[in-house]
């Protein structure tokens, strides 16, 4: 891992493999440990940089939780590529991930030199619940236990935001790998280990709070991205119950410059559940030049 300042006393920390290319990959979460959410990630000819937002990996915390609004995650991201000394990045982005990588796109288009984002939520007003319940009846449907999996993943969700549960960190990670029942799918035995290892992995509680609150507050990602010219590919997924396909869609058209991708029979994680499928797509847009 490497660490550097973010100035004002803070430390920003990523990790580097492969070969080729820079990619920088920015987790969802948020608060996840990045790590164990790009430990699936394979992109041959390229070489991952997965940045550890802050409060995640070796990157501080901010010293209040207004620290985690979308904003701070922007600068630093801006932070890293001013480390790095590059002129432009090329950037991937996942769940939280790619509403970060969205509103960096927005803030400073000239310096991206083309992006993919995956199943992040661009706002969360009356069209996206709507779309959530669409998709929610789909994924009940679909699959034999998909009803019950969303029932549990619902109570254990409940449990988790709610102040007065007064959860133990053993009793919290139970419900979050509960929870995570609905992120995917199949449920088979590559999926359940990934699932496990996500939720054992160090976790940080708080961002999430700020980011409901911020949405529920009216954020709404796709503001400005009409000046954003690089490259992206927008993917989503067609039983992603949290961030459903028709919420990716509208990014897609929003950007000036965007392609859709829909991966079909999958949850929230394409890379764990059609690995071949999602680096053959996502290495042909990042190796194109126009």
């Amino acid at each position: 891992m490497t660490a550097f300042s973010a100035g004002n006393g803070r430390t920003l920390s990523y990790s580097r493999r492969g070969e080729g290319p820079l990619v920088v990959c920015i987790p969802g979460g948020p608060g996840m440990d990045p790590e164990a959410y790009f430990a699936a990630m394979d992109l041959p000819g390229f070489e991952l940089l997965v940045f550890a937002p802050r409060g995640t990996g070796g990157s501080s915390p901010p010293p209040s939780p207004d620290g985690y609004r979308i904003a701070h995650y922007v600068e630093d991201v801006e932070s890293l590529r001013q480390e790095l000394g590059a002129q432009q990045l090329t950037i991937y982005g996942n769940s939280h991930g790619a509403c970060i990588t969205l509103a960096y796109a927005a803030a400073r288009p000239d310096r991206l030199e083309r992006f993919v984002v995956t199943n992040g939520p661009p706002r969360m007003d009356a069209a996206y619940a709507d779309a959530v319940a669409d998709a929610r009846r789909r994924f009940a449907a679909a699959f034999d236990d998909g009803a019950a999996r969303l029932e549990e993943a619902e109570a254990a969700g409940a449990l988790l935001s709610d102040p007065s549960s007064d959860l133990g960190e053993e009793q919290r990670r139970l419900h979050f790998r509960t929870l995570m029942n609905r992120y995917v799918a199949q449920q088979g035995l590559t999926e359940n280990d990934y699932l496990d290892a996500l939720c054992a992995a160090p976790m940080n509680w708080d961002p999430v709070t700020v980011m409901d609150a911020e949405f529920t507050e009216g954020l709404d990602l796709l503001a400005g991205v009409d000046v954003v010219h690089a490259p992206a590919l927008v993917t989503g997924s067609e039983f992603d119950v949290t961030v459903p396909s028709a919420s990716m869609r509208l990014v897609a058209e929003a950007l000036p410059n965007a392609r859709y991708l829909e991966f079909e029979g999958v949850g929230h994680f394409p890379e764990v559940e059609a690995p071949e499928r999602f680096s053959a797509a996502v290495t042909e847009f990042l190796s194109a030049r126009e």
